[in-house]
């Protein structure tokens, strides 16, 4: 039987959270930022399979392996540094847009409300530090190539971008390395 995620089954309150997620990123369920990715249709409705059996969906807490910090804390129109997509070597400070359990839609500032640039990262993976981790760690602190002749003084730039923002919390991000050094022994 084939079993692809598909926007119309998205609506069902019984769907998964990524689901749902997926549902409220962008609309349209891509969770892909870039024009031209969609989902299949699908010959698979769970919605549908439990109301036909009488079956319920498993609650979250049966999902001990998620951790609840990476689905709750993370808050939309908060600040972090990430690895600059182009240029790994240097970061960047961005904003996050949405959240979807441990997926961060992001979008690096300077960017303003152009959402052509934004990007999906895992918490778990990605390379992500709490504004004013660059400067502890002595790294570079870099806008991307696409914005960067768009200030001549970035530094005033993220002195006004960051006064009065909401920072990731560095414990926040600590705990996603633990969680990943958790799952790894088990």
């Amino acid at each position: 039987m084939e079993s692809t995620l598909s926007a119309s089954n998205m609506q069902d309150p019984s769907s998964s959270p990524l689901e749902k997620c997926l549902s409220s990123a962008n609309g349209n369920g891509d969770l892909d930022s870039e024009e031209g990715s969609s989902l299949e249709e699908t010959g698979f409705n769970w919605g549908e399979y439990l109301e036909e059996t009488g079956a319920s969906a498993a609650p979250h807490t049966s999902f001990k392996h998620v951790e609840i910090s990476i689905q709750s804390n993370f808050q939309p129109g908060m600040k972090l540094e990430v690895a600059n997509k182009n240029n790994p070597d240097t970061y960047w400070v961005a904003t996050i847009i949405t959240t979807c359990g441990q997926l961060l839609l992001l979008r690096y500032c300077g960017y303003g409300e152009d959402r052509r640039a934004d990007f999906w990262c895992d918490v778990v993976i990605a390379d992500l530090h709490p504004v004013g981790w660059c400067t502890q760690n002595n790294k570079v602190l870099m806008p991307p190539d696409a914005i960067k002749e768009k200030y001549t003084d970035w530094t005033e730039f993220l002195i006004r971008d960051l006064t009065g923002s909401r920072t990731a919390p560095a414990n926040l991000l600590e705990g996603v390395c633990i969680v990943v050094i958790h799952l790894m022994y088990l």
